[in-house]
């Protein structure tokens, strides 16, 4: 996380794509501690308490890159936030839009980080009725994220979680 987060803060780039060419240049040179097709940063084990190593796929990243620079920021701030402190980690998918398509799911960690990115980059609030979604698979790979509205009871929580999810984890 901490590499991923020094790219963007201290390496300004123009545009996304600028910076994910830079990622993916500093990774190749870190092949020794990740794999050549992903980044990989922590996220906490809802079973142990400890950090585990996940790994977003380049491929991923650069769909991401394309869409614009608040995904990018997204990536980069939101998503690290909610893997290491998650308000709730379920475990087994119910819906199949929640899916990976080239594996099964099976963890979401829900939250709310500090802020929001708008498309162009611009920091802005939270909306009250939005909780930001990670979807993790059985390789500890995030296939998605995203923010979707939250239950009328538990604002931390995505809309129909118990329907969702088989367990809460935290």
């Amino acid at each position: 996380m901490a590499f991923l987060l020094a790219i963007s803060v201290e390496m300004p780039y123009p545009t996304c794509v600028g910076r994910w060419l830079f990622v993916r240049k500093m990774m190749d040179q870190e092949a020794e501690t990740t794999r050549r097709e992903y980044l990989a940063f922590e996220a906490v084990d809802p079973e142990t308490g400890k950090n585990h190593r996940v790994q977003i796929s380049y491929d991923r990243l650069h769909a991401v890159a394309e869409r614009g620079k608040g995904f990018v920021f997204e990536a980069a701030y939101s998503l690290p936030h909610i893997l290491l402190k998650p308000t709730a980690v379920f475990e087994g998918l119910c819906s199949e839009d929640d899916e990976d398509a080239r594996g099964y799911g099976w963890r979401c960690y829900c939250g709310v980080p500090p802020c929001r990115y708008q498309a162009n980059g611009e920091e802005s609030e939270v909306p009250e009725n939005r909780v930001f979604l990670a979807f993790v698979n059985t390789d500890w790979v995030v296939y998605n994220w995203r923010w979707e509205p939250t239950d009328s009871q538990k604002r931390n929580l995505p809309t129909d979680y118990q329907r969702r999810f088989r367990r809460s984890l935290i």
